[in-house]
């Protein structure tokens, strides 16, 4: 089966794509960071990879590593011999082969076949950095990539020069032009090669241009207008034209829509200048007529690399990477690691005790082996000058702690840091053989140690957190290399820990390995619960990794349930196939969401998320929310009374386009795909099932269903009739078939062309005598059917096949005799008898309207499908001896077979012919119809890896000890972007809140007043009122208002509130309007929760 990497390529490109699955990449190391990058690069599809690590499977291993077990550690196995079948079964195209003897010696030779090398552990005669200098002698670039504890390192190599072909990863889009405004200016204000003339020009939506970018401009029209305004069409603006379009243009901002630019040419400059001032020596000046688009071009970029012996001293790292709260951490981070490789790689006592799993939180022994290394960097800098810049950040006693911390928790192995690294470190390699996308340049550091329990804490590690430092090295411990950061106590935690995932898509597969792996959820009475409505498509195998292709079309959340529980057989968990949401409730109730320590998204849609974040803040659990779109991809901790919600803060709506605009006045490529998109799910969705239901179920019955909802009869009439609309009498259904496609081009392209240009002649004005045409409008013009033209074939072949689908006889139909009937259709003379009669849909709504004349009954909507001039009657009673029974479509972009994208895409290309619009490509067209998300492994690995780190953060947050909770300022909110590359870490916002106007209370969204369940609607009324000061005006349950003060309120005061719901169990949440009495302002309460 072919490998669908469609949501991949939509973010890298098609040629970057192919660059990455033509690459074989090194990989030395096995570890779980190792198998996290491996596991990055098979499924986004690269050629080969090789890997090299016969170090033992150890029981420190399985606490990050998603393709080793319990028996690989008791056995002792080689890590690289072990996990390469289970790699190999990402992706079968994939090859791995496992390297054998590798030396520091034959390096040179084993590293040319590949493209990049990249490195995860020191292996003997392998040292760390010291590979990277080999490979860049031979022209390979190195990746060195580490996780050590709670810390990371990532170093990028990619030779002497690096050339970036995409530095933003930002698509490059037509943007519509609105205006162009050419002024004269003096010669010392205008631009550079524009003296004496200024370019200004406004986008109808807000462009993403900055300073400096290059862009092209075409497609404008000019008028020549005298000193009165008055247009000069006998002053051929050609010239001009010819000058200012297809050009390359440099901008400048001056607003959110608009920019003046310079052409990048200085002789065009010079020739528009020329032709302007020429032609305002005649008395006149040019004025945008219509039309324009900018579009952004991208310039490589050189970036030059040094090797790692070079880099290091003087690191280099990405602005853009950043933690807000440790500004200065890298230096710190650079020189301890630094310190670390030399002296491992020559084998040092000072770095070898670093080594012993006696390390673990032994303050005393990480203050003997920081001195030791200290001694060693003074010993050995004269020979190697690199450890004389550590000394100062090693020997700076404001850095001690941090040091110390890193010392004592250095031999230890996390899932979420492997996750977050490995996402990283697999996307650098990808970007070093693409040129997609800036690299980091050239160092990045990363730690959490405020994941661990705050140091006054009784959980913390020093505090008592281990029994005994015994207890980290368990017999047959899985989660040894977490407990030797964290302690047993919060271990414990971990275990007991009952969670709700919600997706078991992408995000969702990466969050349950990262549970499988901390073990959550493996007490006795605890569960993970899962749901997911999707079942399991061919694109999904490219960043799922859970799924294979035995389970396409199974359930998601069932396969992903039993793929962890073979990653952690003590993993308790519980798949649904249940949508969340008001539905559910019956199931999903009060007492599922209590029993839940931590609730985790993995949705990609807002309603959703906002329904759960409501849930939340109603059962205070906490929330992790996160989220990717391409390279992008950004994450949430919600935490009650600490952060703010989810829903707190939204992004403003952009909003449709409208519709006359779509129908009538399209300006841009996404104005046409919206049409057909819109054509094909009216056509062969909605009309093909009603057409399906009348012919089933009969005319009466159908009828019946018709009058249900008097709303839609029109508009579902409509779009039957194009279906069986009346054509010249066909022999077969392949005839039908044919001359149906051929009506439909003639009605799209033809006679609604023809009528938007008879109600608005291009010569057209509006109401104040200015063009029709102008700005972003772009008057049209009707198509001739050209049979060499490729898109109108396409169109008709696709129509025409279509059609034999629906009426459920799908034949098939050659070109040639799509060809041959095509020709004769149009080669007919309209007058002709034989020429169908095509009613736009316009002329055929009115028809219907006018036969129905808002009387909808049976008699009528019979009449009116017995007209032969709508219904065409002879077709109908054809189906039957063509033995043919309809069906409707459901749109499916997925399927590159059933001709759905096909039809769309070229009904968009065409309609965007008929207004001069620019035309895309099949891949986008599908992208666009489809609504697809571009999505990369890399991406939800490593988001999904800081998800995992903030859920040891909020496992404390309703700890009953308060010195065992994190502050604000440990929690980190994140957004990253893998293209520039940028990393921001901030701390989240505070609880958000509203003042009660009586009281000065603060109330926030997680705020409850709890009540018996057997209170009445007056002593509701009456806390109330005591409470805030106000009166009660409404009390609301859902959408339903059960008590209103303007109503017979008086009639339930003496009822239970809870009776007046049916009594549900569980807890019972209402919304209390209060009022001001003296006032009779709103004043802001909290919700009210009735409890057994």
């Amino acid at each position: 089966m072919n490998r669908d990497y469609s949501r991949t390529e939509y973010v890298f490109g098609s040629d970057a794509l192919h660059k990455m699955q033509q690459a074989t990449f090194l990989i030395i190391g096995a570890d779980g960071l190792a198998q996290e990058i491996a596991k990055n690069l098979a499924l986004t599809g690269v050629s080969a990879i090789r890997i090299f690590d016969p170090t033992p499977v150890s029981y420190r291993d399985l606490s990050s590593s998603p393709f080793l077990r319990i028996e690989d550690a008791k056995s002792g196995a080689p890590r690289d011999k072990t996990i390469a079948p289970h790699i190999q079964q990402l992706n079968p195209l994939c090859a791995i082969d496992v390297v054998t003897n590798l030396s520091f010696s034959s390096i040179k030779e084993l590293i040319q076949p590949s493209q990049v090398v990249i490195q995860t552990c020191s292996l003997p005669n392998l040292p760390l950095g010291h590979v990277g200098d080999v490979c860049h002698a031979a022209g390979v670039p190195y990746v060195l990539c580490t996780t050590n504890g709670l810390s990371g390192r990532l170093f990028c190599d990619f030779l002497a020069r690096h050339t970036v072909l995409d530095v933003d990863g930002e698509r490059c889009e037509d943007i519509t032009l609105s205006n162009c405004i050419i002024e004269a200016a003096p010669s010392h204000i205008g631009n550079s090669g524009m003296s004496g003339w200024r370019f200004f020009f406004a986008t109808s939506k807000v462009h993403e241009l900055s300073d400096g970018y290059t862009a092209l401009i075409r497609d404008l029209k000019f008028v020549a207008v005298d000193g009165k305004g008055a247009q000069q069409t006998s002053v051929s603006m050609e010239h001009l034209e010819k000058l200012v379009n297809q050009q390359v243009w440099t901008v400048s901002i001056t607003g959110h829509s608009r920019f003046e630019a310079v052409p990048c040419n200085s002789s065009v400059a010079a020739s528009i200048c020329s032709f302007l001032s020429e032609l305002k020596h005649k008395g006149f000046e040019a004025l945008h007529l219509r039309g324009g688009y900018v579009k952004r071009i991208k310039e490589p970029l050189d970036m030059p690399f040094l090797p790692y012996s070079e880099a290091a001293k003087a690191p280099q790292y990405s602005d853009l990477m950043v933690d807000f709260s440790k500004l200065g951490r890298s230096d710190v981070l650079h020189s301890i690691y630094c310190a670390i490789t030399e002296a491992m790689s020559v084998g040092h006592p000072s770095a070898l005790s670093l080594l012993s799993p006696e390390t673990a939180w032994n303050d005393e022994m990480a203050r003997t082996n920081l001195s030791n290394l200290i001694d060693f960097c003074n010993e050995h800098k004269s020979s190697c000058p690199l450890l004389g810049t550590c000394i100062p950040e090693l020997t700076n006693a404001d850095n001690r702690t941090l040091l110390e911390t890193f010392l004592m928790t250095y031999n230890g192995q996390i899932a979420p840091l492997v996750s977050f690294m490995g996402g990283w470190g697999a996307q650098e390699a990808l970007k070093s053989v693409s040129g997609k996308y800036t690299p980091i340049h050239q160092f990045y550091y990363y730690e959490c140690f405020e994941a661990l329990p705050p140091r006054e804490s009784p959980f913390h590690p020093l505090n008592g957190g281990f029994e005994s430092l015994k207890t980290i090295f368990r017999p047959a411990d899985r989660y040894e290399g977490q407990r030797m950061l964290f302690g047993d106590r919060l271990q414990d935690i971990i275990s007991s820990a009952s969670l709700f995932v919600i997706g078991a898509g992408a995000l969702g597969c990466e969050l349950l390995k990262q549970f499988a792996l901390i073990g959550a959820a493996t007490s006795p009475q605890a569960i993970l619960e899962l749901t997911d409505l999707d079942n399991i498509e061919n694109s999904n195998l490219s960043r799922q990794f859970l799924f294979r292709e035995k389970d396409i079309g199974k359930m998601k959340a069932d396969v992903a349930a039993a793929s962890v529980k073979l990653m952690n057989p003590e993993l308790n968990i519980n798949a649904r196939c249940l949508r969340v949401g008001e539905e559910t409730e019956d199931i999903l109730n009060s007492d599922f969401w209590l029993s839940k320590t931590v609730i985790i998204n993995a949705l990609d849609n807002v309603p959703t998320r906002m329904y759960v974040d409501g849930k939340c803040c109603l059962y205070r659990k906490a929330l992790l929310e996160s989220g990717t779109l391409g390279q992008k991809a950004n994450m949430q901790v919600i935490v009650p009374w600490l952060t703010e919600t989810y829903g707190s803060q939204r992004d403003p709506e952009t909003g449709d386009d409208p519709a006359c605009t779509i129908h009538n006045f399209p300006n841009t490529i996404v104005h046409c795909i919206v049409y057909a998109t819109s054509e094909f799910k009216g056509v062969f969705e909605q009309g093909c099932a009603d057409f399906a239901k009348l012919k089933a179920d009969g005319l009466q019955v159908f009828i019946d269903g018709l009058l249900k909802n008097k709303d839609t009869i029109e508009t579902r009439l409509l779009q039957m009739q194009t279906i069986c609309m009346k054509l010249p009498s066909c022999v077969n259904l392949i005839d039908r078939a044919c001359n149906w496609a051929c009506a439909l081009f003639e009605k799209y392209f033809i006679l609604t062309i023809e009528k938007i240009l008879s109600d608005f002649p291009v010569d057209a004005k509006d109401k104040d005598g200015n063009n029709f045409w102008s700005g972003e409008k772009r008057p049209p013009h009707k198509l001739v059917y050209d049979a060499n033209n490729p898109i109108h074939r396409d169109f008709i072949l696709t129509a025409a096949r279509l059609y034999t689908i629906i009426l459920g006889k799908e034949v098939d139909i050659s070109s040639e005799t799509v060809a041959s009937i095509a020709t004769g259709y149009f080669a007919t003379s309209p007058s002709s008898p034989a020429k169908a009669t095509v009613l736009t849909r316009e002329v055929a709504a009115k028809q219907i309207s006018n036969s129905l004349n808002y009387t909808y009954n049976n008699e009528n909507i019979s009449k009116l499908l017995a007209d032969d001039t709508l219904f065409d009657q002879e077709f109908l009673t054809q189906l039957s001896v063509w033995g043919v029974t309809p069906r409707a479509l459901i749109f499916e972009k997925d399927d590159l077979t059933n001709g759905h994208v096909q039809y769309i895409a070229s009904l968009a290309n065409l309609r965007a012919e008929n207004y001069d619009i620019p035309t895309i490509d099949y891949n986008e067209a599908r992208r666009l119809s489809g609504s697809i998300i571009p999505a990369m492994v890399t991406t939800t690995a490593s988001v999904v890896g800081l998800v995992g780190i903030e859920f040891y953060k909020v496992l404390l947050w309703n700890n009953p000890d308060l010195s065992a909770r994190h502050p604000l300022s440990n929690y980190k909110s994140a957004f990253f972007n893998f293209a520039l590359p940028s990393l921001q870490l901030s701390e989240p916002g505070p609880c958000n809140f509203v003042e009660c106007s009586t009281t000065k209370e603060r109330i926030t969204p997680w705020d409850n007043i709890e009540l018996p369940k057997t209170v009445t609607v007056q002593e509701v009324i009456d806390y109330f009122h005591n409470r805030y000061k106000g009166d009660v005006d409404s009390i609301i349950f859902n959408t339903r208002m059960v008590y209103s003060s303007f109503g017979n309120g008086e009639a339930v005061l003496h009822k239970r509130l809870a009776e007046l719901v049916n009594d549900p169990p569980g807890q019972i949440f209402f919304i209390v309007g209060c009022s001001d009495p003296n006032t009779y302002d709103e004043i802001e309460v909290p919700k009210l929760c009735l409890v057994n």
